[in-house]
């Protein structure tokens, strides 16, 4: 089993809508290396939610992948922001779908929010995605990572 953090805006998806309408479909996502990772993850897999561009981003639950990706049907809506008309000429030559969404199914808010400043702050988290490339919306966690997120949340980060 591994664990992932992925982004969300609040005002567009938040974790009580996950919770709402679990499980849903992780979609939207148009970075490559965040496609990628997207790609990776496994049934079962931990995912730790974090609410991004609001007044205090943070994590502040935790989802497990219930469905592998799947084709996001965003990306083949020409009425979506996402639209991208190259997934329609990939899927229609066979080929791998561009963009992927696997399903999240909502288990459970954190104790309390964890901001991410103070995960930014900590010296054993200055390698990590969540560090280096702070922008991308979906990034795997180490073991070591989970641990001291753990540590910082008061929180198991168990299922």
């Amino acid at each position: 089993m591994r664990h992932w953090l992925v982004k969300t805006e609040p005002d567009a998806f938040s974790l009580e809508d996950l919770r709402r309408e679990s499980p849903a479909l992780w979609d939207g996502v148009r970075n490559y290396q965040a496609r990628n990772f997207l790609r990776e993850m496994q049934l079962g897999d931990v995912v730790l939610i974090q609410h991004s561009s609001c007044k205090v981003p943070a994590v502040v639950g935790l989802a497990v992948v219930s469905e592998l990706a799947l084709p996001d049907p965003t990306a083949s809506d020409p009425e979506h922001k996402g639209f991208d008309p190259r997934q329609m000429a990939d899927l229609e030559a066979g080929k791998t779908p561009r963009w992927v969404a696997p399903c999240l199914r909502y288990l459970r808010s954190l104790r309390s929010a964890l901001p991410i400043a103070r995960l930014k702050a900590k010296p054993e988290l200055a390698d990590s995605h969540l560090v280096r490339r702070a922008r991308l919306s979906v990034m795997p966690l180490s073991e070591d990572e989970i641990q001291c997120i753990a540590r910082l949340a008061g929180d198991d980060l168990k299922p």
